[in-house]
């Protein structure tokens, strides 16, 4: 029976236990790439993805609070995301009404949905690009020579005299 000290087995593979050999698993279909990506506003962050999910779900339900609940982030956090988006742009994103017996509600200018339609058009084409890319690295589920010269070989020759 193997020893055991604070719930932590011996029994399998120690750090100083040598690596498995790089050929022993196969790559395949189990690789995927992935990215992340946002947008920017005079050097400033602006938006990403949950940032985008709050506007969509801020139309979608009519309100903030339930926008919110949608994307499952608190009330004080999505007031304080729509303030920076807002104080990034210097302009308007969620226009409200006070509630009341009546409640209140919450719409997107025109500018939130056209920063919306950007964001999804760009993310769509990023993800085609970077699927593309993938494919192209990975060819028989192997990582595909390296195609682009390394860095030292990219620079210029430099041209002396005139």
């Amino acid at each position: 029976m193997p020893k055991r000290r604070l719930g932590v087995s011996l029994s399998g593979p120690l750090p100083s236990d040598p690596m498995p050999s790089a050929t022993s698993p196969t790559l395949g279909r189990s690789l995927t790439g992935r990215l992340k990506g946002w947008l920017t506003f005079n050097g400033e962050f602006l938006l990403g993805p949950r940032y985008v999910q709050l506007l969509e779900g801020i139309e979608r339900t009519g309100t903030i609070r339930e926008g919110c609940q949608a994307t499952r982030m608190s009330y004080r956090t999505c007031l304080a995301r729509i303030r920076r988006m807002e104080g990034a742009l210097g302009a308007q994103l969620v226009v409200t009404q006070r509630g009341g017996s009546s409640r209140g509600s919450a719409t997107l200018t025109p500018l939130a949905r056209r920063l919306i339609q950007i964001y999804r058009e760009w993310r769509d084409a990023v993800e085609q690009a970077s699927l593309a890319a993938f494919a192209e690295v990975m060819e028989n589920g192997q990582p595909s020579p390296r195609r682009r010269p390394a860095a030292t070989e990219r620079r210029r020759p430099t041209v002396r005299g005139g």
